[in-house]
């Protein structure tokens, strides 16, 4: 069976419950006798709560639209769990507007002692959700955070006033004051980054999470969780959350020449070639086709570096880190950026899952994959040698370039 089927069953493992963001109202003893187990609550009600908590949002058939920004806002409904005394639902909040590259996604949750009572919790939180989206269109921030990724400047507008939203014991965290500062390392090319920050302190277990458009940012969660273990005395129960949408100033934004489809559709073909590696020869062959597989020439190149790896942290699940360095013809390294800095990285990651998840793909197919992972094979040797999966952190994940690479 072997190393991957111990990976493999632990990716198949199922996801922990999360820690709500809003405490959990007391339960009754007993569940009530007459439980309606088939919500009644509809998209078209969830709406309308939404128009409720803000201005100028019109319902145009299933989605609450804001016409003046041209932002459109929907919900999709996720899992429905109950212990027997109160229903927990999963809300998903979507955004969709022409400076985004895909959609924005906000998963909230709701409880309540009925199906439709933690709907409408959910969709009130989901309600919540909504200033953070529409107050960088309505009032762009005067505040600039700027980056430079290998000699280019951008420039993001951020809000001047973050809200933390807070359940619980003691005061919240601010949030976005302790990762102020390292933010303009994750931002690159994209109009718009979107950064979800979380911090929670249940019994004496800390859980923080940092997103950027969707992607695990570990090493910002990092500096949550040193924050919230300095100030979980006396904390049984805490939530602090926060969402910030930086926006990129129309004079430093260059259209990217690929969209997140066609990455997409370039990785799907990269597995399939990946089935034709026998040996050393063909590898160097394979790896050359993937690279000319696409354009432009820098894509190929990161679709090449990006995808093993990406799919051997998915397939191991192991804490990686959040740099990538590109080295031009193998010289001196002399950029250090971050994988959301790299617009493919996201969208390879999104490939790679729907791949494992929704193709099935056998196990030596992965095992084909995986051949060509550096980080595999030194996860792979570190665990032979007895140390925990736990325990390991790699390092930063180094890619050749020539000199005409331009990050996107």
């Amino acid at each position: 069976m072997g190393l991957f089927d111990t990976f493999k069953k632990k990716n198949n493992a199922p996801a922990e419950t999360p820690v709500p963001d809003t405490p959990d109202p007391a339960a009754k003893a007993d569940p009530r006798p007459d439980v309606t187990l088939e919500p009644t609550v509809d998209a078209a009600e969830i709406l309308r709560i939404l128009q409720e908590r803000s201005e100028g949002g019109e319902i145009v058939g299933e989605h609450l639209v804001f016409r003046h920004h041209d932002l459109h806002i929907f919900t999709h409904f996720g899992d429905m769990r109950t212990d027997g005394k109160s229903f927990n639902v999963q809300l998903l909040l979507v955004a969709q507007h022409p400076f985004f590259d895909e959609d924005l996604v906000e998963s909230v949750s709701g409880v309540g002692e009925t199906p439709d009572d933690a709907i409408r919790k959910a969709a009130s939180n989901a309600a919540a959700m909504l200033p953070f989206i529409l107050s960088p269109f309505d009032h762009p921030g005067h505040e600039i955070l700027t980056t430079t990724i290998m000699g280019q400047t951008y420039r993001f507008h951020a809000p001047e006033k973050v809200v933390t939203l807070h359940a619980g014991e003691g005061a919240p965290s601010d949030l976005w004051g302790l990762l102020k500062d390292s933010i303009p390392n994750y931002l690159g090319t994209k109009r718009v980054y979107w950064v979800r920050a979380f911090s929670a302190m249940v019994g004496d277990v800390p859980s923080c999470e940092v997103r950027i458009n969707g992607s695990v940012c570990a090493d910002l969660g990092d500096i949550l969780l040193e924050d919230a273990v300095a100030n979980r005395a006396d904390r049984n129960f805490t939530v602090s959350k926060t969402l910030v949408l930086l926006i990129q100033d129309e004079e430093t934004y260059v259209p990217c020449p690929f969209t997140k489809q066609e990455v997409g559709e370039a990785a799907f073909r990269a597995f399939r070639l990946f089935q034709n590696i026998r040996d050393e020869a063909t590898s160097r062959k394979v790896q050359q086709q993937i690279v000319e597989s696409v354009t432009p020439h820098s894509l190929g190149v990161e679709l090449m570096c990006f995808l093993p790896e990406i799919t051997a942290q998915q397939v191991v699940r192991f804490r990686d880190s959040d740099c990538v360095i590109p080295v031009i013809n193998r010289g001196k390294p002399e950029h250090e950026l971050r994988k959301t800095q790299v617009r493919s990285y996201g969208y390879i990651e999104d490939a790679v899952f729907q791949y494992l998840h929704k193709q099935n793909p056998s196990e030596d197919e992965v095992r084909q994959i995986l051949a060509v992972s550096g980080k595999f094979h030194t996860l792979s040797e570190a665990l032979e040698n007895g140390l925990k999966l736990e325990d390991l952190r790699l390092s930063q994940l180094v890619y050749f370039v020539d000199e005409n690479y331009k990050v996107w």
